[in-house]
């Protein structure tokens, strides 16, 4: 793009006031991230050609770039409004519109792009995107079978098709696939790779061998599969060790069979290992079906020191209920934001939960802005929150192991408490991720588990309503205690 940025230039010596060639000149800043230099070149032509549409697209994908999605907006619809048959602002605004959780009208705009071009596999994967979004399994493995169709080394349609087969159970084909999230097109959103010069195991002989697993995308990913070190052991490992973000590190030290948990916290160095592995790739190289679940539990156990202490903190009478209502915001990027709107709800939603009599409720929520919610409802009807003293997952770990149950929505305490096979009802949106697959209220990772799962998008209230009517029953058949 360097060529290209010096040959536009010399174009626009000789005519200075080009904008088609101007506009190409910005598209090659924009490719080398140079996005202040591009939107000042995007806002010139459009001074001279305001109603050019190349150069309308071209700068709403910067602003979208930066987060700027009402503006961003405005530029795509001017340029469809301009040039109708302009296929790109169409899938560009479809994209704009998941950002913001619009998803039917995603849907309308990558169809509207395919009616102009159907041999477009970003607008295939795109539209796949809208309807996994809506709940719509099937018809998205068609359309990302499609884009794969038309390009079959398309790297985002192979980890997207992954885990919509994941989702309905197509295990072999879905771990399979899910190995392109390691690769480079993708960035980091899924992977770092570590950097060791050791080779990466695919599943050799580990007899008299060690192993590091490297941890990779949230807390719950790795408390999930971390489930597979002492089948790790079993297979002949001299050593293993897990890396892990500091605050798993207490939690991880109890799995069976693992000689260090690593924290990755900047400090010391990892010793020398014959191998590595992802932890999400080792469902994939031990051939995990759905008939082969490894759901020994618990595996994961409390710190006995630590269940003394917080059960001499938490209400010793009562049933009780550990809530969590909210993820991480993720403000930092608008699609993850998107998707954690859709898991996440607001404390006052539990009110019927919370009004529930002979029920002794304890936060378990992490995070200053979602912490606060609690100040959201009555008084009285308020959870006990002891999180402002919890250092880690070993504290809420112990903070668990003193409950009767866990309702949560779909985070890392989730899967803290199945691990550890304490009874957890899970409340699922609409657009379930795929490790709770479909059409089922429990789950073959955590039999302690139970998922209820939206009737339709967004609708937390009737999610909420099933939740209290089971409550009520479970908790006046509970032992008195």
């Amino acid at each position: 793009m360097v060529s290209a940025e010096h040959a536009f230039k010399k174009a626009l010596v000789i005519r200075p006031r080009w904008p088609q060639v101007m506009t190409n000149l910005g598209i090659a800043l924009r490719s080398q991230k140079r996005a202040h230099e591009a939107e000042a070149l995007f806002r010139h032509v459009l001074d001279i050609a305001p109603n050019y549409p190349l150069a309308l697209n071209s700068l709403g994908l910067v602003l979208w770039n930066g987060k700027r999605l009402t503006e961003a907006e405005a530029l795509y619809r001017n340029a469809i409004r301009i040039q109708p048959e302009f296929k790109e602002p169409h899938n560009n605004l479809g994209l704009l519109l998941l950002d913001l959780n619009k998803h039917r009208e995603a849907e309308a705009a990558f169809r509207r792009a395919l009616e102009i071009d159907a041999e477009l596999p970003e607008s295939h994967n795109n539209l796949g995107n809208a309807l996994m979004q809506q709940g719509r399994v099937h018809e998205a493995i068609g359309a990302y079978r499609q884009a794969l169709a038309l390009r079959p080394a398309y790297v985002a349609a192979k980890a997207n098709l992954a885990q919509v087969l994941l989702r309905v159970g197509q295990f072999e084909e879905g771990w399979d696939l899910y190995e392109s999230r390691h690769d480079a097109v993708l960035g980091t959103h899924y992977v770092n790779r570590p950097a060791v010069p050791w080779p990466q195991w695919k599943g050799e002989s580990l007899a008299g061998k060690s192993l590091l697993v490297w941890p990779e995308q949230g807390h719950g990913d790795v408390l999930q599969f971390c489930r597979y070190l002492p089948l790790i052991r079993e297979r002949g490992a001299k050593r293993l060790t897990i890396a892990c973000a500091p605050p798993l590190q207490r939690l991880l030290s109890s799995l069976d069979g693992v000689d260090e948990v690593y924290p990755l916290d900047g400090n010391g160095a990892i010793a020398p290992h014959d191998y590595w592995c992802y932890v999400m790739s080792l469902p994939h190289i031990f051939g995990t079906t759905m008939a082969s679940v490894p759901a020994r539990v618990p595996y994961l156990k409390p710190l006995a020191p630590l269940v003394e202490r917080w059960k001499a903190r938490l209400p010793a009478e009562g049933f009780r209920v550990g809530l969590v209502w909210a993820g991480d915001p993720r403000l930092h990027t608008p699609a993850s934001n998107a998707f954690d709107q859709r898991r996440s709800m607001s404390m006052r939603m539990f009110l019927p939960v919370l009004k529930i009599p002979g029920v002794t409720f304890v936060s378990l929520q992490k995070g200053e802005t979602t912490q606060r919610q609690i100040n959201d409802v009555p008084a009285d009807l308020r959870p006990l929150d002891p999180m402002g003293d919890v250092q880690d997952f070993a504290d809420t770990a112990a903070i668990i192991e003193c409950l009767d149950l866990v309702i949560t929505v779909d985070t890392s305490v989730a899967h803290v408490a199945g691990a550890l096979n304490k009874p957890v009802w899970i409340l699922s949106r609409y657009d379930a991720c795929w490790r709770w697959l479909c059409d089922r209220d429990d789950s073959p990772w955590y039999p302690s588990a139970r998922l209820f799962r939206q009737s339709e998008p967004g609708n937390w209230d009737e999610v909420v309503g099933r939740v209290a009517q089971a409550l009520v029953k479970l908790s006046k058949a509970a032992p008195c205690t």
